[in-house]
């Protein structure tokens, strides 16, 4: 769930590339984006309830990968499948932008923007892609790595860095109200409380599987 709720490092390259961008035009692209992001997981929930149930998995998609036993079922398996792997087609160039200028901003501080040095760009690139391929055919499951991303860095960037930025502005003399103050610190412990909670229910739960 918390993977849904983190899109705060795709709002500055999103900005940047607006034409004519200024503040009041980006609120309007969130507004935009967020009322089709709900439209788009409502829809998909509906759907597969309808469709299988109480039988709908928590990966919808796992459902489709049998007969559904209605007509023109390997063709609705078709086309699932075909839109799942345009939407990843589409989604992983813009984390993979992000990822690789916090990589180079991180490992390369001071240097030049990639923008700037293709050679550069291209080998962060090619390093980034092998390890994570590698990921992807070490790790069985591709739910073991968004369990523990989500309870570690989706946590941390949709709720814990969020928090502790707030925090550290009213040190710093910006004007947080009271109640602002309570509520950034409040979720700051819970954003703590439920990422060890996470990463400890998942290692049990691989323990439980391998048993």
């Amino acid at each position: 769930m918390t993977n849904a709720y983190v899109c705060h490092f795709k709002v500055q390259p999103i900005y940047n590339e607006l034409e004519d961008r200024s503040p009041q035009k980006m609120n309007r692209v969130g507004r935009i984006t967020t009322v089709f992001c709900i439209v788009v997981y409502t829809s998909t929930a509906m759907s597969g309830y309808l469709l299988f149930g109480n039988d709908t998995e928590a990966d919808v998609l796992t459902n489709f990968d049998k007969d559904l036993r209605i007509r023109f079922s390997s063709a609705l398996n078709y086309i699932v499948g075909s839109g799942t792997f345009f939407i990843w087609f589409l989604f992983f160039p813009v984390i993979h932008f992000s990822l690789r200028q916090t990589i180079n901003a991180l490992v390369l501080e001071g240097s030049a923007p990639l923008s700037e040095s293709r050679k550069r760009s291209l080998v962060l690139t090619i390093v980034l892609l092998a390890l994570i391929y590698l990921g992807s055919t070490v790790i069985p499951n591709i739910w073991t790595a968004f369990k523990f991303t989500g309870a570690t860095a989706a946590v941390s960037l949709g709720f814990i860095f969020p928090s502790l930025i707030a925090l550290r502005l009213s040190r710093k003399g910006e004007s947080l109200s009271l109640v602002q103050k309570l509520l950034s610190r409040l979720m700051l412990i819970m954003a703590v409380v439920v990422s060890i909670v996470g990463v400890v229910g998942n290692v049990y739960s691989l323990k439980s599987e391998y048993k």
